[in-house]
């Protein structure tokens, strides 16, 4: 993606004289105040997720209260962010940056197998009775 991203905006940046002199401030769009809450919101959660999972004695079901629903509610602010990333990256005139959105689509499939894998180690684990009625990644889709 990082490759994608600089060969996209290479062009814009060899176009102007002055990249600094293009920056004006003005107050912000759509795209910014709903991007950046989703992206600061996924962020914290994602670090939350971490922080916990980085806590507990190896080999262990969590039981933080965000992951009684969720197997790995991670792997969707994960998802978040990128969604966020591609709002806030839009180019003028749209409402997701194609490239950004790919990468989403790319890291969520991912994941999910990664997901769907980790609540069948789970259940193995486990027991298939305290990891069934868990969502994977994404509630009441997944």
């Amino acid at each position: 993606m990082n490759i994608a991203v600089w060969i996209e905006g290479a062009e814009s940046l060899r176009l102007s004289k002055s990249p600094l002199r293009d920056i004006t401030i003005t107050a912000p769009s759509v795209r910014t105040m709903l991007g950046l809450p989703l992206f600061i919101l996924a962020s914290g959660i994602q670090n939350d997720c971490h922080a916990y999972l980085a806590s507990l004695p190896k080999y262990t079901l969590p039981d933080h209260p965000i992951f009684h629903t969720m197997v790995c509610p991670h792997y969707m602010a994960e998802c978040v962010i990128y969604l966020s990333l591609a709002i806030l990256g839009a180019p003028e005139g749209l409402w997701i940056n194609r490239t950004v959105f790919a990468a989403l689509i790319f890291v969520a499939s991912n994941l999910g197998v990664t997901a769907s894998t980790t609540k069948q180690w789970y259940m193995g684990k486990f027991g298939k009775e305290k990891v069934e009625y868990r969502w994977r990644m994404i509630p009441f889709v997944f």
